[in-house]
């Protein structure tokens, strides 16, 4: 298995500019993926105007007929313009608003430099930060959910899944009550969000489990339960073997 989509990055930059510039129409021969981190600005897609605000996302495919209008306002953006191996697709639209996630903004503070160069293995590390970031995107679009409450807290679990997350820290977190916090996630995944976070955590457990690096007492204690015979009936409850079972067979 291959785990990396881009096989060159042209372009790549992290700015603040008091006014973005012009892009004239023009057909792209490449993908390009800009985000907003502050302000706004507008671009063209195959004639098709879009307006990007903060948190929002642009990807062109190749072969897109591009423009962008003068910016008028300050804004922060970051921007890439890259190349795939061959049969790489990807299943976004171009307009993609709020996708960007905490992971995302994360990485972006790790890499900080403006633009690439030719020292310190710029293209290569941009290349590595620009995989994730596709592969970020690509769960967020798995989730199908357009709630930004619900992508907000899906985003923290994963983020704190070795944490006690309770329906009170999540719904802190998200600035929500609790019976509203509840109500949402049960509408839009399906689940409660304690069948959630218990199942994203059995299946670390799992995993744990399947590398036989970690016993299965400080696999519980690591995923937060102060009690391993709690764990151990989660376990069997939502992987139909227990702890034990599954370390002896594997």
């Amino acid at each position: 298995m291959e785990y990396y989509f881009v096989s060159e990055v042209m372009h790549y930059c992290n700015v603040t500019l008091k006014k973005c510039g012009k892009i004239p129409l023009h057909q792209i021969d490449y993908y390009d993926f800009t985000f907003v981190l502050e302000g706004s600005m507008v671009y063209y897609a195959d004639g098709k105007r879009i307006v990007l605000e903060k948190n929002d996302a642009l990807f062109l495919k190749p072969q897109t007929m591009r423009a962008r209008d003068a910016g008028t306002d300050t804004v922060r953006f970051v921007s890439f313009n890259f190349r795939t191996f061959p049969d790489v697709s990807f299943p976004f639209d171009n307009y993609m608003p709020k996708c960007i996630t905490s992971n995302i903004k994360k990485l972006l503070t790790v890499y900080p430099p403006s633009h690439l160069s030719s020292a310190y293995h710029s293209r290569e590390k941009c290349a590595n930060m620009l995989n994730f970031m596709l592969y970020e995107l690509l769960d967020a679009s798995a989730l199908k959910c357009d709630n930004e409450h619900v992508i907000k807290i899906l985003n923290y679990i994963e983020e704190h899944l070795t944490e006690k997350l309770t329906l009170q820290v999540i719904s802190s977190y998200v600035n929500l009550s609790k019976e509203y916090t509840s109500y949402i996630f049960k509408k839009e995944m399906g689940k409660t969000l304690t069948d959630y976070v218990n199942e994203r955590k059995m299946l670390l457990a799992k995993e744990f489990i399947l590398n036989r690096e970690m016993s299965l007492a400080d696999i519980s204690t690591y995923l937060g339960f102060d009690n391993y015979n709690y764990f151990s009936r989660l376990f069997k409850q939502y992987l139909e073997v227990t702890p034990i079972s599954l370390k002896k067979n594997t």
